[in-house]
């Protein structure tokens, strides 16, 4: 059973990515998955149970790649570090989870406003573990600069995934010096800037 529903999720992920929320439907999900007509309606009567479970299982595949990314645990003096595991988390993101990207930038478009997307945002990567790496690194204010490379990783994957550079190969200097930049007005606990640092 819990198989089946495992099946319907991803098979609604796959709708999703490649088609856009609106076209979510029971059917569309069962033909998706290959499963006689109704299968999806006896586990998700309502639509809305159809999206619960689609995020629900888009935020679990998410939240896992960042847990084996091991950025909760970095502990390190050089923020470069940090810089360079965000780079890798991209490419391992687009190389794996493109369709989940795709798929989670059209819920999040999609439910802004209706639902809270606090969960889909924070599968990818929590402010607060990012601020404790950054914090391990010595920035005099890590959750202001967690905040900056956030919106700055963000773009990155937006542009990679549904924006102008999709289906473009990663650019790992390009994006770490991008990421850098985004810490370039923060000050290290010893009073020196971070770029300055590098």
């Amino acid at each position: 059973m819990e198989d089946r529903r495992m099946l319907i999720a991803d098979s609604a992920i796959e709708v999703v990515a490649r088609d856009g929320v609106r076209a979510l439907t029971h059917r569309a999900v069962d033909s998706e998955a290959g499963l006689p007509s109704g299968s999806t309606s006896y586990y998700c009567r309502t639509r809305a149970q159809l999206l619960a479970l689609t995020v629900d299982r888009l935020t679990s595949l998410l939240r896992g790649f960042v847990e084996v990314s091991g950025i909760q645990e970095l502990a390190s003096s050089d923020a470069d570090d940090v810089l360079a595991m965000l780079t890798r988390m991209i490419e391992g993101l687009l190389a794996d989870y493109r369709g989940e990207l795709a798929a989670r930038s059209a819920l999040i478009m999609e439910l802004t406003g209706k639902d809270d997307t606090t969960d889909l945002v924070a599968a990818l990567l929590d402010p607060s573990d990012l601020a404790g790496a950054l914090d391990a690194a010595g920035l005099r204010d890590p959750a202001a600069a967690a905040l900056d490379l956030l919106a700055v990783y963000e773009g990155l994957l937006w542009e990679r995934t549904v924006g102008r550079l999709a289906g473009a190969e990663v650019d790992h200097e390009h994006d770490t010096d991008l990421l850098g930049s985004a810490l370039s007005r923060h000050e290290h606990r010893g009073g020196r800037l971070f770029g300055l640092l590098r």
